[in-house]
């Protein structure tokens, strides 16, 4: 059977089969990035059926399901055709992948991979040296080489009059080119996010990023938390499964980039991979069970090294697939990639670097002492939990404002708006907060309240599940086709996850023994971070006791950092040193974090 599906003003077609479970299909087709729940409860798996019919997957649990729409999560296809009209619920992937920084500033002097062109002497009866002898004398400090290079060095040494060029990776020569092909010399950068996958093509010989794209991580399907893949894998067909997912995309996009580059698979010769610690384990294929059980004990910590053809990457078959220290089973090789590109020893007094994704990572650096913690945090900044959020795609609104009475909003594409991503969470808040909406405490306002006597206040309402609420953009106010809503659950939830950072970032003030006022910087790393409203940021309280003018943009960090590892050796040595010193704080093991968490809950008053 088919799914005719309109997205976008667009029609394409796919093939299924009955019985198929029509959010699976959607996600296998790439139509899709996986859902929230796959229960049935978020309904942001929504589709409206234009044509043919579904069976319902009834298991007596509510749902929350648009009038006019089908759940996809909770439909099976029968045997006929079906007609669908599909939002768009992509990320803006471009928005997530710029690297502005790289390598400025810095030395590549000492790049990992080196090129040399030689020329050299025919053997002769008087030349008995053998093939790769003559090769390896030309290299000085190169004593061995990789078995791959003997299978063809003799015709290419003959078929190019041996003028040739070697690869060198480290100390070790991996392979020989015919003629001079010391200009050809490239490398990724892999940040495999629990939501996002951002890959740089890089120049080794200049150290400049020279394109960028991203993907959906393709794990999603199996849920858009750590916790729920680390729970999917039951055993090794599901580990391969998940494994396979996340290189299988990757290699798409290192194809797509190679392409439109026009450079061949052959000249990429080092590939450098930062994630968190179970993203780090899924990647290698290794179990991460341990991971969501106390002690958190993960299966490695040091840097990992293996081959290209190890993973089945499109470069070349003896490239060399670094993947950066993990620090500990909740911060993995990404908080050290911030920590790289940071560099909080090179800078005086404390500074301070929060990573907000799908988990929040804090570092903080006194001097040389380096401490850092992991929070959850992510899920109602990326638009998870939340009833109307969505992750930052088109018709995700970005920002809020509300100037006299009146609500102005910035919609992703400059559409009309389907939902609401984190940083438009956040200014919609603390614009309600400023204006009496919301109070301190993060209720609605009562009738008697000031804020209640605001024109805003014919907005606020009881919604069908007996929440309150406040209707952000009434349908058809600005071209949407539903009323978009804050309710108070959602408020709780942003409540929640700052909370979470603010009590992360205290701990470590306790570890390193200062406070709020001996921090001299802010940085707020990944892509999140570009387009959060700092000011709105403090009004919320995310960052006790920072001022706005500390806080620094810097972001995709983590890559910045694996950038610095892929182009110089120096950095990726120092890569280990720092992993090795940092000290990992374990918040659950903290008896202080839950009193810490409840009085961050409140926002602050003026």
């Amino acid at each position: 059977m088919f799914i005719e599906i309109i997205m976008d003003g667009r029609k394409s077609r796919i093939e299924s089969s009955p019985g198929a479970n029509l959010a699976e299909a959607l996600v296998a087709a790439r139509f899709a990035e996986g859902t929230e729940c796959n229960r049935g409860l978020c309904g942001k798996c929504a589709v409206r059926l234009l044509s043919g019919s579904v069976e319902t997957i009834d298991d007596g649990r509510p749902s929350k399901c648009p009038e006019g729409y089908i759940l996809a999560c909770r439909s099976l296809l029968g045997d006929s055709d079906i007609s669908i009209e599909l939002k768009s619920a992509k990320d803006d992937i471009n928005r997530k992948v710029r690297l502005p920084n790289l390598c400025k500033g810095k030395s590549h002097a000492d790049n990992p991979v080196r090129k040399i062109h030689m020329e050299l002497a025919a053997p002769s009866l008087q030349d008995q040296a053998s093939d790769i002898e003559r090769v390896l004398a030309k290299l000085d400090g190169v004593k061995t080489a990789r078995t791959s290079v003997l299978r063809h060095l003799p015709s290419v040494l003959r078929n190019a009059d041996f003028k040739v060029t070697a690869v060198v990776i480290g100390d070790e020569l991996c392979a020989v080119e015919p003629g001079d092909t010391t200009g050809e010399n490239y490398g990724f950068i892999v940040d495999i996010g629990t939501t996002t996958v951002a890959i740089y093509l890089v120049n080794l010989n200049t150290g400049e990023p020279i394109d960028a794209e991203g993907l959906a991580n393709p794990q999603r399907s199996f849920g858009a938390d750590v916790l729920s893949r680390i729970s999917a894998c039951t055993d090794d067909e599901k580990l391969d499964k998940l494994q396979a997912l996340v290189v299988n995309g990757i290699s798409g996009t290192i194809k797509s980039l190679l392409a439109k580059n026009g450079i061949d698979f052959k000249n990429v010769y080092s590939l450098v991979a930062v994630g968190n610690t179970a993203m780090s384990h899924l990647f290698m294929g290794v179990e991460p069970a341990n991971l969501s059980m106390a002690p958190f004990i993960p299966c490695y910590r040091p840097r990992m090294e293996t081959r290209g053809k190890n993973l089945g990457l499109p470069v070349n078959p003896e490239a060399r697939v670094e993947i950066l220290a993990n620090i500990s089973g909740y911060v993995g090789s990404d908080t050290l990639g911030v920590a790289m590109a940071t560099r909080p020893w090179e800078k005086p007094g404390c500074t301070l670097a929060v990573d907000i994704g799908t988990n929040g990572e804090i570092l903080l650096g006194k001097g040389r002492d380096l401490y850092v913690c992991s929070v959850a945090a992510g899920p109602a900044f990326e638009g998870a939990h939340i009833g109307q959020g969505m992750r930052a795609g088109k018709g995700a609104i970005e920002k809020v404002r509300i100037e006299n009475g009146k609500i102005s909003l910035g919609v992703i594409g400059n559409c009309p708006p389907a939902g609401i991503c984190g940083s438009g969470l956040i200014d919609a808040i603390a614009e309600l907060l400023r204006v009496g909406i919301i109070t301190f405490t993060g209720r609605f306002a009562l009738a008697d309240a000031p804020g209640a006597r605001s024109p805003l206040a014919s907005r606020l309402r009881t919604g069908n599940d007996g929440v309150r609420e406040f209707v952000l953009a009434w349908r058809g106010e600005f071209g949407n086709d539903q009323d978009i809503v804050i309710s108070q659950k959602d408020i709780r939830e942003l409540q929640l996850a700052k909370s979470a950072i603010a009590a992360g970032i205290a701990i470590l003030y306790k570890e390193a023994g200062i406070t709020a006022q001996d921090v001299d910087r802010l940085c707020l790393a990944g892509a999140f971070g570009n387009y959060l409203d700092r000011e709105n940021a403090v009004a919320l309280g995310i960052f006790p006791g920072i001022p706005v003018e500390k806080i620094i943009p810097v972001g995709n960090a983590a890559a910045e950092g694996a950038g610095l590892c892929l182009v110089s050796l120096a950095e990726l040595v120092l890569s280990d040193e720092v992993a090795a010193g940092v000290k990992p704080v374990e918040l659950s093991a903290r008896s202080d974090f839950t009193d810490l968490w409840i009085n961050c809950m409140n926002f602050p008053t003026p």
